[in-house]
């Protein structure tokens, strides 16, 4: 908890960093990064800094995309792509990769791509093999044969940019695969990266805008004590879910619902919104939670 404690009043020191603010924010999270604290305080120190929900869930995302690539340059702007329209499983994504020769070349359309067209660096695109195998390759936001196309519709996080990409013809190296097993390597270990991650930067951002309020001490301490039972229960379970991490999960939503109560009403407004992408995930977690209890 000391350490913590010690991020968010290094945080308390900066501004705020809206969207707007963005290229600040890419060299705070590249300092963040380079240093010698894990990825969980480096989003609870990044969320701290986040003047919306939205800029909290970005770093919570980004320290995400690390648990999927560590070699991710601290730097880079990264979104995780596998989300196509109309389409519920993997295995029935429209997105292909296929071999011709030493090349690959990538097709297919995504439908929500945070930070797209005018920030993202890097992607990291699920696509189907020609054997109906998943494979996750990383490649630069400006390589030849991507365009932006309209988004799959999202009621939350209005001010952080996202669009739809297409692919045409990208071509592929077989280095650019970062995965062959991409379903149990990259798919299903991201949505539980996401979650903690988030959620961590998220109790950053409220602790932020709860540091005028009487009651903040007492509520430091209960959202450290929770972070430190989250990030000790990730390191047991650093790639999926537990019981006991569902536990800590449902705990400390709830935590940040009972918070918000305090928010002051700029703050609390914009929460009512973007806390609908917390509730999003709870009906998978429930089902992930049944799937391990059997």
């Amino acid at each position: 908890m000391v350490e913590l404690d010690a991020r968010l009043q290094h945080a308390l020191l900066r501004p705020l960093l809206a969207y707007c603010d963005i290229e600040d924010f890419r060299h705070n999270m590249a300092e963040s990064f380079q240093g010698s604290h894990s990825l969980q305080h480096s989003a609870f120190l990044l969320g701290a800094q986040s003047a919306t929900p939205g800029m909290a869930f970005l770093s919570g995302y980004q320290s995400a995309v690390r648990c999927l690539d560590p070699k991710c340059p601290n730097d880079d702007f990264a979104a995780f792509c596998v989300s196509e329209k109309g389409v519920k499983k993997p295995w029935d994504m429209q997105t292909k990769l296929q071999q011709s020769g030493a090349k690959y070349f990538l097709n297919g359309r995504k439908g929500f791509v945070m930070l797209l067209p005018n920030v993202i660096d890097r992607l990291y695109v699920v696509a189907k093999r020609e054997d109906d195998s998943l494979s996750c390759i990383q490649l630069s936001a400006n390589a030849m044969g991507l365009s932006v196309a309209e988004s799959l519709s999202a009621p939350f996080i209005q001010d952080i940019p996202h669009a739809g990409i297409v692919f045409d013809d990208v071509v592929i190296s077989a280095s650019d695969i970062l995965t062959d097993e991409a379903h149990q390597q990259a798919n299903k270990p991201f949505r539980y990266w996401e979650d903690v991650h988030v959620a961590i930067a998220m109790a950053g951002w409220m602790l932020r805008h709860l540091v005028a309020t009487s009651a903040f001490e007492a509520d430091k301490s209960s959202s450290l004590k929770l972070i430190c039972q989250l990030i000790a229960n990730f390191e047991q379970h650093p790639n999926y879910y537990s019981l006991s991490g569902l536990d800590i999960l449902d705990e400390f939503h709830h935590h940040l619902d009972v918070l918000s109560k305090s928010l002051p009403e700029p703050a609390l407004k914009i929460w009512h919104t973007d806390r609908l992408l917390l509730q999003m995930g709870y009906k998978i977690r429930q089902q992930i939670r049944l799937k391990l209890t059997q």
